[in-house]
């Protein structure tokens, strides 16, 4: 069984994930936290195989620091292009924005559960096209 902490502020986004989690076919134990804090003492607590968060970044670097097995998913309301190729950078394993419909959600919390890296089509050509841009100004290598 996975285990998953949900870590969102507000609260009530973390519940609303949790339901829609909760009624996927894999079985999983989900926890939630109201604040980073909390999460912390939850992860001191037990094992996770998956951390879903928002823009904490001192989070997810010290998550990814300290128990560097556990996957971490950003899922933001802040604007997928502005900030998703940093997180990705950073270490999150996944980034998803909070308006993505149920289906893609489901689709991001499999992926990442699964040892890949989730980005939507929206990052993913944001990406593409950063990539393109750098390397037609002569930039090799590019990340």
């Amino acid at each position: 069984m996975k285990t998953i902490l949900i870590a969102l502020d507000p609260s009530i986004f973390s519940y609303g994930l949790k339901q829609i989690i909760a009624t996927m076919p894999q079985p999983t134990d989900i926890e939630t936290a109201d604040s980073c804090e909390a999460a912390l003492t939850l992860l001191n607590t037990r094992r996770f195989d998956l951390l879903i968060t928002d823009l904490h970044n001192e989070l997810q670097q010290f998550v990814k620091q300290k128990w560097p097995e556990i996957k971490v998913m950003v899922y933001t309301a802040a604007d997928e292009k502005t900030f998703a190729i940093d997180y990705l950078l950073a270490g999150a394993d996944g980034f998803l924005s909070r308006s993505a419909r149920k289906e893609e959600m489901e689709y991001a919390v499999r992926t990442v559960l699964n040892g890949e890296k989730y980005m939507s089509a929206t990052v993913r050509q944001e990406m593409l096209d950063q990539l393109w841009q750098k390397r037609r100004a002569g930039h090799k290598r590019v990340y």
